[in-house]
């Protein structure tokens, strides 16, 4: 009878030797590719968070001042915008106002009205300026006490504030002196430090610039207010 003895097949040493060589190279193409990859996203985020902090900050602002109540009535009390400039000469204006309160939140003493803080303070770590918001919402209590500033963006070089009168543009507002009337429109301008080592003295960098039209606003486009004397 012929052996019919079983022959197992293999891989020689040399197959295994090229098969690894060849993951090695593999692998060591996926990891520089994913490297570069991931460098140039963060490089792109680098590049967007300036302006995405800006643009959120802005969009923070535009919830508040287009919520401005006029300022008559028991609850609602004055607008007033102020014309400021931080200790390095540039502009740090401060805006103070009354606003619809937002919706859907249950909090003990909290009416339909909120007053509203909007300014700079000075960031001794950067050399720039913090821009911060103040809210107090409960305005019946009898107890008067100065909120906690919440940060709303950090690194600001400047923060500048206008108003439309439906004329002319002001670089500030007070409803005594214009008949208890909101502006028609607020121009907001903000303009942030290169980086965290920037020198403020330095131009700047990012900077974003929106208007915002205010709905409860009387004035008519093209007629100026005149306060009464």
């Amino acid at each position: 009878m012929a052996d019919r003895s079983r022959h197992c097949a293999g891989f020689t040493l040399l197959e295994l030797l090229v098969a690894t060589a060849m993951t090695a190279v593999l692998a060591g193409s996926l990891y520089a590719t994913l490297h570069v990859a991931f460098k140039a996203r963060r490089s792109a985020m680098e590049i967007v968070a300036p302006a995405r902090k800006a643009e959120l900050a802005v969009e923070l602002l535009r919830q508040d001042l287009t919520s401005a109540v006029v300022p008559k009535g028991l609850l609602a009390g004055e607008f007033v915008g102020e014309d400021a400039t931080s200790g390095t000469g540039l502009d740090s204006d401060t805006v103070e106002l009354y606003a619809v309160a937002d919706g859907g939140q249950e909090v003990d003493g909290t009416g339909d009205i909120r007053w509203v803080q909007i300014g700079c303070d000075a960031d001794e770590d950067t050399g720039g300026m913090v821009l911060f918001r103040k809210v107090e919402r409960n305005l019946l209590s009898t107890r008067v006490e100065d909120p906690d500033p919440e940060t709303i963006c950090g690194g600001v070089r400047s923060f500048n504030l206008r108003y439309f009168d439906g004329l002319e543009w002001t670089d500030g507002w007070e409803s005594v002196a214009e008949d208890a009337t909101l502006p028609r429109a607020i121009e907001v301008t903000l303009e942030l430090l290169k980086d965290d080592d920037a020198d403020v003295s330095e131009d700047g960098g990012y900077w974003v610039s929106r208007v915002f039209q205010i709905p409860c606003s009387s004035v008519q486009a093209g007629i100026q207010i005149e306060a009464e004397l």
